[in-house]
């Protein structure tokens, strides 16, 4: 049984979470990748640790370092470069997330690693991307999401009939740009090397992937709302009923102070909604306007604070509603669907003993996908790559006293 990517050669320049994650899923895949890391670079383990006395080992890296192998080089260093360039030669892909023109300046960019292999795919994922005003900046997810619009969704809505009062973003707990940028690089990886294997000359290409881009691509709703405006000529402006504005789209408290989703868009599970609560009066009145709406959603909500979640549950998992609960990354792990789906998996650990990971959300249904190899340390596997690029025992050795891993 082989994986979909076997025999694919990743050679990964990436740090954080972006590049590692699009990483990760090319690993999980089944490609080789290879992480060539900094041995002096002080961020390669980030907490929080799984620790047994005073070892440790990063959890973050635990998930999205797997099935990878490491080898440590500084790329500083010509003796190091001849290494890397060696790697290069066998390597389908290369991916990075160095902010623009250092590549250059390490002599590790697109147009110095095609000439040494023509088939190369090269991927940059940054902040910005590679042109534009914003290329020099320093970013992180936040900067991203605020630039593009997201965040400026993600707030209180107003409510109708109260003076206007701020309503500050919301910073959101998932990195949406870090996480986007990291599948979006992936998806690209995997067209380049499809559109390869047509190529009569198998020529590989660059590829260039901001993350504001990709967050910015991730709201067609809201552009859609956004372009329309000036071609409406209707008497009610159309609103975007996805951002908390509508009682059918919305979340509401229950008696436990828990709290419960409602995503009831269409009529019928709006119907739903109100038939679970009692409140058939309110069917009609799903898109109500100015102080109507506002009596809508404190009625929803009245109603909603006479149960528990649990009973509240009980009652909508035998109406089609919409209706969910709410839940926090603890209690997600113990979710009888997310259960089912294998999504949170045991892993033996030679020190720690069983440890969790997150699965693979990709369902094969004959090569399935698995955490074939737990996430290495720094450099763990640095001689046997060297090894496997011919390099003998007194020359690996040479290479340690001259500091270049």
């Amino acid at each position: 049984m082989s994986l979909p990517l076997e025999g694919i050669v990743v050679v990964d320049l990436t740090r954080m979470l972006p590049g590692p994650y699009a990483s990760m899923i090319l690993a999980d895949l089944g490609a080789d990748v290879i992480r060539v890391e900094d041995p002096k670079y002080p961020y390669g383990s980030p907490p929080p640790f799984f620790q047994k006395g005073r070892y440790r080992e990063s959890a973050f890296n635990s998930i999205i370092m797997r099935n990878k192998k490491s080898i440590t080089l500084d790329l500083k260093k010509e003796k190091a470069l001849e290494v890397f360039y060696k790697l290069v030669e066998r390597a389908d892909v290369v991916l990075e997330t160095f902010r623009p023109k250092v590549t250059k300046k390490l002599k590790i960019d697109y147009d110095t690693l095609s000439k040494i292999n023509k088939s190369l795919i090269y991927c940059s994922l940054t902040g910005y991307g590679q042109s534009g005003p914003y290329e020099q900046i320093a970013g992180h997810d936040l900067n991203y999401i605020g630039i593009c619009g997201i965040l400026d969704l993600n707030k209180e809505r107003p409510i109708e009939g109260q003076k206007e009062h701020e309503r500050k973003p919301i910073l959101p707990g998932v990195q949406a740009a870090d996480i986007g940028g990291g599948l979006v690089s992936t998806i690209g990886i995997l067209g380049a090397l499809l559109e390869r294997n047509k190529n009569p000359n198998k020529e590989g290409q660059y590829i260039d992937v901001s993350m504001t881009d990709c967050v910015f691509s991730f709201m067609p709703m809201a552009a859609a709302f956004q372009f329309s405006k000036d071609k409406y000529d209707g008497i009610t402006k159309p609103r975007n009923p996805l951002h908390g504005e509508v009682p059918f789209y919305s979340v509401y408290k229950t008696k436990d102070n828990k709290y419960l989703s409602v995503g009831a868009i269409e009529l019928k599970f709006w119907r739903g909604v109100c038939e679970g609560l009692g409140r058939n009066d309110l069917i009609t009145k799903g898109n109500a306007l100015g102080l109507e709406k506002e009596e809508v959603f404190q009625e929803v909500q009245k109603e909603f604070l006479k149960k528990t979640q649990k009973e509240w549950m009980e009652i909508f998992s035998q109406l089609d509603a919409c209706v969910m609960p709410v839940k926090s990354f603890s209690e997600a792990c113990k979710d009888s669907q997310l259960k089912t789906r294998n999504m949170v998996v045991e892993l033996d650990h030679p020190e720690f003993g069983t440890i969790k990971n997150i699965n693979s959300p990709i369902k094969y249904s004959r090569t399935p996908l698995t955490i074939r190899s737990l996430a290495p340390k720094i450099g763990q596997h640095t001689k046997e790559i060297l090894k496997e690029l011919n390099y003998t025992e007194d020359e690996i050795k040479n290479l340690r006293k001259s500091g270049l891993f």
